[in-house]
């Protein structure tokens, strides 16, 4: 593509993903009734039901025919291949591996599905041999992949199969648009990495999947993404704005479970579409109405739960524990005191735990709270089920109606504006793009937990110096702080660090060394988060 036909392409291109994220967020607006952002500002998390097997032009080798036969039930599964008439593909396979194997041939003068219904209503696995887009009965095959996927069931493609799974894909220097399987995505087999490039780095709302002639990858058990032999793949988000572009060469992992994590992508591609995160000039740490009770972890404060019942309107007050277990000791600690309304909201986690934020039961308990509690667990699992919800947006009118808001390890990380350790392969990793907003109580600020006890003041500080605007703040384990304005008060029996980076200006290598003195404070004491600086 050159000159006028390589604008036309970029120009049509752009105008399709406008219309789709327009689109998308119209939808979400509709279902979840959220004004916490603007309409072109809405986060889309997108969960994949079953599984997705994409494969380049040159596949399929033994190693990911017994993938792929695995991710379809193998001998206690039924497979559809689905022709296009054009495309030979050998069965012998496919029947040593599956338990039934039927071929459905959909040639340009088919024009419906209707007699064959019974085969896909009964499958678990179905492979896309050929290029459907085109066809008369592209709808009927759409509504059939995504049964399968509802099921559990897994959807395999290679080449330009492959490609047509997508939102957006490339045939004859036009935009088509693909079946939306795989959400917020283009896929590139060809192996062309300067074309993949070239078009990717126009496109910052979209995911750009390059996979090689004999690559394979595969997304399964709703977010997780595992490349599938040697050949490696390559993901990447356009830089846009002040935005950087990310970009990360997939390969076998040798310590994690899987490669990498399919919503923190989506979340970096929709995060192109808005302003840049976190912003360049922090804003200011200030809960103006309610208050937050932040707490490290592994034990409370003494006093602690009657302070919580006492701020919150005593023993008659409603209180609505989140917990990501099926018991929360939060609860046990307020019954125990004579609290009478409290309730508890187990967090699910999976596909079903995504958008938990929009359930209504939850969303009334909310609207009535006079205090919310969350329990500890993982951060991401949180942010799955609430970040920008409409029970995000509760949470948010009851601190301004002088609500209280607590939570201990992950549900003090959560309060924050910048989310820390949201890898869902391991709590390790302090930082994952893409999972890195936190529900934003508190802005302008990094929370972290276990501080001391874990180890974690000799990682946090090297997060801060790629962020120095934003304001550190590290909870031992059996402490907190309540914030009330800007003011901080440490409670408990060990100590609260907080970071001020924002004169620092040595490498990243210094910042053990030199960290700007961290301030240290214990029982008693309080922090100015607008000054930064001890003021009692």
């Amino acid at each position: 593509m050159c000159g006028t036909l390589q604008f036309q392409f970029f120009l049509k291109i752009r105008l399709c993903i406008v219309f789709f994220l327009f689109a998308t967020t119209v939808s979400n607006s509709q279902i979840t009734n959220n004004d916490r952002k603007s309409p072109d500002k809405v986060e889309v998390v997108s969960p994949i039901h079953g599984a997705i097997f994409l494969v380049g032009t040159d596949g399929m080798n033994h190693i990911q025919n017994k993938t792929f036969s695995y991710l379809g039930s193998g001998k206690d599964g039924e497979l559809v291949v689905l022709t296009d008439g054009n495309t030979s593909e050998d069965l012998k396979t496919w029947r040593e591996n599956f338990g039934k194997v039927i071929k459905i041939v959909l040639d340009k003068d088919k024009k419906s599905l209707e007699k064959e219904q019974l085969h896909f209503d009964t499958a678990t696995a179905i492979w896309l041999a050929g290029d459907y887009l085109l066809s008369s009965a592209k709808t009927e095959v759409k509504s059939n992949i995504e049964k399968v996927l509802k099921r559990g069931g897994v959807i395999g493609a290679k080449g330009k199969a492959a490609e047509s799974l997508a939102t957006f894909l490339e045939r004859d220097d036009k935009v088509v648009k693909g079946f939306d399987v795989l959400p917020n995505s283009m896929i590139f087999t060809q192996s062309n990495a300067a074309k993949f490039n070239e078009i990717i780095d126009e496109l910052p709302g979209i995911v750009g999947w390059d996979i090689p002639k004999k690559a394979s990858v595969a997304i399964h058990s709703g977010r997780e993404v595992s490349i599938v032999g040697r050949e490696k793949v390559t993901l990447k988000v356009a830089a846009n704005g002040n935005w950087q572009a990310r970009e990360m060469l997939l390969e076998r992992p040798v310590e994690l479970r899987y490669d990498t994590d399919l919503i923190s992508w989506n979340r970096s591609a929709i995060q192109r579409t808005q302003d840049v995160f976190p912003p360049v000039k922090a804003p200011i740490p200030n809960v103006e109405s309610g208050a937050l009770l932040i707490i490290g972890g592994s034990g409370y404060p003494e006093g602690m739960w009657e302070r919580v019942i006492k701020f919150s309107g005593g023993t008659n007050a409603k209180y609505v524990c989140v917990s990501q277990s099926k018991e929360s000791y939060g609860a046990k600690q307020l019954k125990k005191l004579g609290c009478k309304n409290v309730s508890v909201y187990h967090t699910k986690t999976g596909v079903s735990g995504i958008n938990q934020g929009e359930d209504l039961a939850l969303i009334e308990a909310i609207k009535n709270a006079d205090a919310v509690y969350f329990g500890g667990g993982r951060t991401y699992k949180f942010m799955d089920a609430y970040l920008n919800t409409t029970v995000h947006e509760e949470m948010d009118k009851l601190l301004k109606r002088g609500g209280l808001i607590l939570g201990t390890s992950a549900g003090a990380q959560i309060q924050g504006d910048f989310l820390v350790r949201g890898d869902p392969r391991t709590n390790r990793n302090i930082w994952m793009e893409g999972n890195d907003e936190g529900l934003g109580f508190l802005k302008g600020v990094i929370i972290d937990a276990h501080f001391r006890q874990r180890d974690r003041e000799k990682k946090l500080p090297y997060l801060l110096v790629k962020h120095p605007q934003m304001l550190g703040i590290g909870i031992d384990e059996a402490t907190a702080i309540f914030v009330q304005g800007t003011k901080a008060e440490v409670l408990g029996k060990n100590a609260v660090t907080f970071y001020d980076l924002k004169d620092y200006s040595d490498s990243e290598d210094m910042a053990l060394e030199k960290i700007g003195n961290p301030v240290l404070l214990k029982d008693g004491d309080v922090y100015d988060l607008e000054l930064r600086q001890k003021i009692n």
